[in-house]
Formats: C-alpha cells, sequence, structure tokens
C-alpha cells in the first residue's frame, strides 16, 4: 500500500542514439517493512476523504525507537506529516519490544478537529491495512449537516467567548450539545445524550504552551454515542488501547500503565480555538466538563446497573503520548429536570481534550483470543466482508475485524477480545447486511469455541482488476515498473502495496464502480480516476512521465 522514493546508487538510461548521459532519478527502493498502513481521513457525516490539509503527528514507543516510516522510507520520529487528500502511507518495523504507537490528525484553522488511534503489533496484520479516522468539522455548515443525521450518532455544538490580551474570559461561558436521537445497528431508537462545557467568569485560558489567548474564541463540544456504529468507529484511541497512571490511582499501586479493553458509558471532545485556529487547552481555574451516561449502562464487573452516587472513571486522551490517561472517578447523578434515558456525569479540569467515560477491562483473564466462525459461505466464496462487533447495551464496546479490512475466511481470531456478550453484525462490500447474531460471547469455550454468525450471500460474478504503474521520460520512451500503492474505493477500500508495479485486485462484484487511485513517487501525489470494475479482468494502466532523463542512451553502471 505504500511507495517509497529512497535515492540508490543504480542507474537507468532514457533517449536514443549512442554515449549520452544516465537517468538522473534512481529507481524506487522496494518496501520490506512487514506491517504497511494506509491512514485514510474521512469527514464523519460523508465518510469521503478530507481534501483539505491536515497535519499528523505521531507518538508512543515505536516512533522513540524508530520502527515507523513514511513514504520515503525515513523515520517519522519528531516529525509532522502532511496530506491534501486524507490519504497518508506509513510503515513499521516492530522489534518485539513494546510495540505501539499513535498517530493524530486535524486541522483546526480549517474547522476539522483532531483525532486519531493507537496501532499494535497483536492487533494488526503482516501486509496492507487500512486504518480509517472519522473526523468532524466546526465549520456551522457541517455542523448542521452533523445534527441533522439521524443515522448517525454524533452531536455538535459551538460558541464564541473573548479573551483579553492578558487571556481573561471575562463573562460565564456554557455550550452544551442539542438532544438527538439516532437509530443503532440493532434498528432501536437511541438518544445520544448531552455535553456540556461551563467556563466560570474571569477565567485565563492559555495554549499549550502557556502563551494567554487572546481576541475571540471558538468553543467546539462534540457528543459521541456509545451504541451506534459510526459513532464508535470515530473513538480516538481505539478500545484496546494502552492507557497511563501516573499516580497509579486506577490501576493499582506501582502500576502506571496497562493494556485492556473500554466499555465506555459516553465521550466528548471539548475544544477552544483562537482566531487562527491555534488550540487552547489550559486554563488558571477549573472548567467544568458534563457528559451523559446512558441509564443502562453496568458495571462490566459486577453486571450490575448503575445507579445515582455510584463512581465512573473518568479518563483523558493525551495527544503528546497517543495514551489515554486516568484522571480521576466522577460521581454518578440525575439530571435536572430527571432525564428517563440518561445520568449524568460532571466534574472539572484544568486543560482540554476527548474525555471519555470508561471501565478499563484489564486484570488477567479479562479478554482473550476470541473465535468468529462464519458459516453459509457457498463452496469455494471467498467474496469480501466486513465484520462490526458491539457489546450488547450496558457495557459498551467496539471491534472491526482487522481494522476495516475485507474478511475472507470463514474463521477469524480477533485478539484482545473483551469477555463481555457482544453483537455481530455482517456485511457485503455494498453495505448490505448478510448476517447478524445478538447477545453472544466471543471467548466461550464450548465445542468449537466463540460465535458463530450464518451469512446468506446472494449469487454474484466477480472480476478482477489488475493495474499497471510505470516510470518514464516525459516523451513516454524508456517505461519502468514503479514499486507503489493502488486502492480502490468502491463502498470501502481494497489495494496495497506492489514492489513490481503490478497490482491484481480479486474477488470484486462485477459492476462495482468506484475510485482508483496510485501513487506517483517521483511528485509525492496520489493521481485518481473513476473506474468500473467488470468481469473478469478490468486492467488500468498509469504511467509518469515525470523522470528526470537525459538523451544520447547509456553510459555508466546499470
Amino acid at each position: 500500500m505504500l511507495a517509497v522514493a529512497g535515492v540508490i546508487g543504480s542507474l537507468a538510461a532514457c533517449g536514443g542514439g549512442g554515449g549520452g548521459s544516465p537517468v538522473i532519478t534512481p529507481p524506487a527502493e522496494v518496501i520490506t517493512a512487514a506491517y504497511k498502513y494506509q491512514l485514510v481521513f474521512v469527514d464523519a457525516v460523508t465518510n469521503a476523504p478530507i481534501t483539505d490539509p491536515l497535519s499528523v503527528n505521531f507518538t508512543g514507543q515505536s516512533i522513540t525507537d524508530n520502527e515507523v516510516l513514511d513514504s520515503e522510507n525515513k523515520s517519522v520520529k519528531g516529525r509532522t506529516l502532511s496530506t491534501n487528500n486524507g490519504l497518508l502511507t506509513v510503515v513499521a518495523n516492530f522489534n518485539g519490544s513494546n510495540d505501539f504507537f499513535a498517530f493524530t490528525g486535524g486541522n483546526l484553522a480549517l474547522g476539522w478537529n483532531t483525532s486519531g488511534t493507537q496501532i499494535t503489533k497483536d492487533l494488526s496484520k503482516e501486509g496492507d491495512q487500512v486504518i480509517t479516522v472519522k473526523l468532524t468539522n466546526s465549520k456551522p455548515a457541517k455542523v448542521a449537516a452533523l445534527n441533522a443525521d439521524t443515522d448517525l450518532g454524533l452531536a455538535m455544538a459551538t460558541g464564541t467567548a473573548t479573551a483579553s490580551a492578558t487571556g481573561v474570559i471575562a463573562s460565564n461561558t456554557v455550550v452544551s450539545t442539542a438532544p438527538k436521537t439516532v437509530t443503532n445497528d440493532q434498528g432501536v431508537s437511541e438518544p445520544v445524550g448531552t455535553a456540556k462545557i461551563t467556563i466560570p467568569a474571569n477565567t485565563v485560558a492559555r495554549d499549550a504552551n502557556g502563551v494567554a489567548a487572546s481576541g475571540g474564541l471558538t468553543l467546539t463540544v462534540t457528543k459521541y454515542s456509545n451504541n451506534e456504529t459510526q459513532s464508535l468507529q470515530a473513538f480516538p484511541g481505539g478500545f484496546a488501547p494502552t492507557v497511563s497512571d501516573p499516580n497509579s490511582s486506577y490501576l493499582g499501586a506501582g502500576v502506571t500503565e496497562a493494556s485492556g479493553n473500554f466499555i465506555t458509558g459516553g465521550f466528548a471532545q471539548f475544544n477552544v480555538t483562537d482566531s487562527t485556529g491555534k488550540a487552547i487547552k489550559n486554563f488558571d481555574t477549573p472548567v467544568t466538563l458534563t457528559i451523559d451516561l446512558p441509564k443502562s449502562s453496568k458495571n462490566p464487573e459486577t453486571g450490575a446497573l448503575l445507579m445515582a452516587g455510584d463512581i465512573y472513571p473518568i479518563w483523558s486522551f493525551d495527544e503528546t503520548t497517543g495514551k489515554w490517561a486516568f484522571e480521576q472517578n466522577g460521581t454518578i447523578r440525575e439530571k435536572s429536570p430527571v432525564d428517563a434515558n440518561n445520568f449524568e456525569v460532571v466534574f472539572t479540569s484544568k486543560h482540554l481534550s476527548y474525555w471519555n467515560l470508561d471501565w478499563l477491562y484489564w486484570q488477567a483473564g479479562a479478554n482473550c483470543d476470541g473465535r468468529l466462525n462464519i458459516t453459509g459461505r457457498p463452496a469455494g466464496d471467498n467474496r469480501a466482508l466486513y465484520v462490526d462487533i458491539t457489546g450488547v447495551a450496558g457495557t459498551n464496546y467496539y471491534m472491526s475485524a482487522l481494522k476495516n479490512q475485507p474478511i475472507t475466511d470463514s474463521l477469524l481470531n480477533l485478539a484482545k477480545s473483551p469477555k463481555t456478550n457482544v453483537n455481530i453484525r455482517i456485511r457485503t462490500a455494498d453495505g448490505v447486511l448478510r448476517g447478524s447474531a445478538n447477545n453472544v460471547n466471543l471467548c466461550t469455550t464450548a465445542a468449537g469455541g466463540g460465535a458463530t454468525v450464518q451469512v446468506s450471500l446472494p449469487t454474484v460474478s466477480y472480476a478482477s482488476l489488475v493495474t499497471t504503474v510505470t516510470e518514464s521520460c516525459p516523451d513516454g520512451s524508456f517505461q519502468r515498473a514503479s514499486p507503489t500503492s493502488v486502492w480502490l474505493y468502491t463502498n470501502n477500500w481494497r489495494g496495497g502495496y506492489t514492489a513490481t508495479g503490478t497490482s491484481t485486485l480479486s474477488n470484486i462484484e462485477s459492476g462495482s464502480a468506484g475510485t482508483l487511485w496510485a501513487w506517483n513517487r517521483l511528485t509525492s501525489q496520489w493521481v485518481t480516476r473513476s473506474v468500473t470494475v467488470n468481469a473478469p479482468t478490468t486492467s488500468q494502466a498509469f504511467n509518469f512521465n515525470n523522470l528526470q532523463c537525459t538523451t544520447g542512451g547509456i553510459t555508466g553502471a546499470q
């Protein structure tokens, strides 16, 4: 899925005649890293790749150890990468020591709120894989579209404030999302709940470097449903995170870091930005944050319904480390007036981030290598299936088998599955539901183990898409294969890296229409075209005629 432009010493030639000089542009290196990731940043409302410029930052032990490389085989340590079309490629050479990294991307100046996820070796697979990150946008038209979409479990509100030259916000400022109801994956209507920020009058606001805010400020609050798939897919850091607890106040004496599963009660993002889009992160007076908690929520350790007066752990997303950090235990209370569907958890903080109400399911025996058996496939049928797994009401959780990759197997082994019951939905690439199961457990040890889902698949014909990518002199002469990335987007992403310049994508339903992407290593740009894949084989060719060539044939070593 990646194209790497490395500088190596072998030479080729362009042009005709005798004598002459070698080609100036060297061939590309062939990628050898086992783990290849295509990062795709999409609009949470439209699911389309974001074409505004985005900045992407990387953190984690694998970054510190220089294990993660960009598309030019350079370490991403200490660097900010950028994308202008929502696509970014990285590879990892994990060394077996704390193999973990995280990334966050966004552009607050253009309204794109920052989000990202964690990546670990044990939840990855060798080869090509897509990591999709859904971003929300605080511009008025985007907010209106998001709030109007009753199939999307997100609600957003914006407000304004003014800071003096010394950073003082003189007036009490409150921004709250409005109630919204959506239909979740089980076809059940449910409220998203609300989130609210209150900044007391005369609070001093500063950016992450301690510089006082000044002038007009924009406040953005986003509330995420904890039982609607698209919302759960937008959860930063993932539901099988590595977390930090610097004071050992949650994990226990002497334990400052752990990995496990989050069972979520609700999560929200709170942003304050100045007129240039700079994030305002810190306050001299605590601000008050409120997140709704569904009354169906349970203590995952006991299975008992939570009640007013119980505690719920509160975490913040640390964008500098890519980890969730334990902050405090919050107290559950009734809303005023009383809400039939939600409690609320109110807490204070002097900094802003993503915040979530989550139980970390991490003790020994809390998770397993889950199993999912898919039955009902016709003999020889290995069409792409997409699997979404959500926790049942009260123990909300999400995982997408192999990070949104198409599944062609009938038996899936799912590392770090929580020992809680889940709902499973299996779809084909067109988004149509083909099989489901409710309230099942991936960790059962009965004969065969795990959960079983029967699918019903219509008879279809399949096609292959063969794409060749070459590079040449400006006049088209001396074409040579170019190691590159090729991706097809129909209803989902498919594709990957090819070392030979030729990519073959099989088992595509004939008639599928979409966009084909190819990476031009010499200009560091993605090139796209519309394509319909028809049986038996559809062929596409890209030639990038931007080699630096000279006339006169070949001289020098080859």
